[in-house]
């Protein structure tokens, strides 16, 4: 009960900074509320399925945009993966380097922090070879909020044209006034069937199981609906507040001396991956002719999230985006496995 409380302060908060027109508000609003809750010693706590409630929301929100990938874009899936995986083993690379060269970080945990992403993955590995995951999980934290602010940035620089605004306001006004159970039963729909088919997939470890499930679970409803169906503004509100509660406890979980002290080697390394993502993206775009802001925010090293929001916000191809992230999510939880793996048949033999 006191999570689910927890939420409002951070809703309010996200609110007041919504109206002074700051991209991804809510999100924002919830870390301040975390940071500002434990330096008055007030608890505020992060409900336990809050990740599983934002992988529905945005799975759902996704899978009603997109209405399913077209041929053109699946084949253009494939055709970017070379490009992807070059870009990801060159995040990889001088992240390292740089960690390890100019950082003075050990080995593991320079190969640790030097992961794009999947911070879950990475705190594994860091169990097994018994590396100290503090610097590992500032690094990440850093790494994700940072993007999150380059998100909200893009967001503010591409803001949607107001008649496409007028226009989805009044169809969403429309459809709930008109068909309001119809409405709330398709929702439901989505959130069930992406929840139930998602926890199969959760069993065999498949990354965002939930936002998987509940994209194809909404692209279904969306064919078999008569009805417009978009996903409601306070749920988009409500999951945005809830990774910010996520991010804001990664920060308050630190002592205030190491989290100065890493902060700067974290934005360095952050930076010199953006750097990569962007010089890959520009190659790619030269070459394949595509959009290089839709690479950049399909090839980010981390936070799915925050670039599907900044995706649909600014209306970009959606499905390549999110596609392209489950498969980063997809190789960095697999490799790792098999590393594990290969580690624990040489140490029995």
């Amino acid at each position: 009960m006191r999570s689910l409380l927890s939420i409002v302060p951070c809703m309010l908060l996200g609110w007041g900074l919504s109206l002074l027109g700051l991209p991804l508000a809510y999100m924002f609003g919830a870390i301040a509320a975390v940071i500002i809750a434990y330096r008055f010693r007030v608890a505020i706590e992060v409900p336990k399925h809050s990740l599983t409630v934002v992988q529905i929301v945005l799975g759902g929100a996704v899978g009603l945009t997109v209405k399913g990938l077209q041929g053109e874009e699946t084949r253009d899936i494939f055709l970017l993966l070379p490009f992807l995986f070059i870009c990801l083993l060159l995040q990889f690379i001088i992240g390292y380097l740089w960690f390890n060269r100019k950082m003075g970080w050990s080995r593991e945990e320079s190969m640790l922090g030097a992961v794009p992403g999947a911070m879950a993955a990475v705190l594994a590995l860091t169990d097994h070879t018994q590396t100290q995951p503090q610097k590992i999980v500032i690094s990440h934290t850093i790494r994700l909020v940072v993007l999150i602010i380059i998100a909200s940035i893009i967001v503010g620089l591409n803001p949607s044209p107001a008649t496409d605004l007028i226009t989805e306001s009044v169809s969403y006004s429309y459809a709930i006034n008109s068909h309001t159970f119809s409405v709330i039963g398709w929702l439901s729909i989505i959130a069930v069937g992406g929840y139930w088919l998602g926890r199969l997939l959760e069993r065999i470890h498949v990354p965002a199981p939930y936002m998987l499930t509940s994209l194809v679970v909404a692209v279904l409803v969306h064919l078999l609906s008569a009805t417009t169906l978009v996903m409601p503004d306070f749920l988009n509100a409500l999951s945005m507040a809830l990774i910010g509660m996520r991010i804001g406890a990664s920060f308050i979980s630190f002592p205030l001396s190491m989290l100065i002290s890493n902060i700067w080697s974290s934005i360095q390394a952050v930076f010199i991956s953006l750097i990569v993502t962007i010089l890959v993206a520009l190659v790619t775009a030269e070459i394949m002719d595509y959009p290089i802001d839709l690479l950049i925010l399909a090839w980010a090293p981390g936070s799915m999230e925050a670039m599907l929001f900044a995706a649909i916000a600014m209306k970009v191809n959606v499905g390549i985006v999110m596609s392209s992230h489950i498969i980063r999510m997809s190789m960095l939880h697999v490799i790792p496995a098999i590393v594990l793996a290969f580690q624990e048949r040489r140490r029995r033999s």
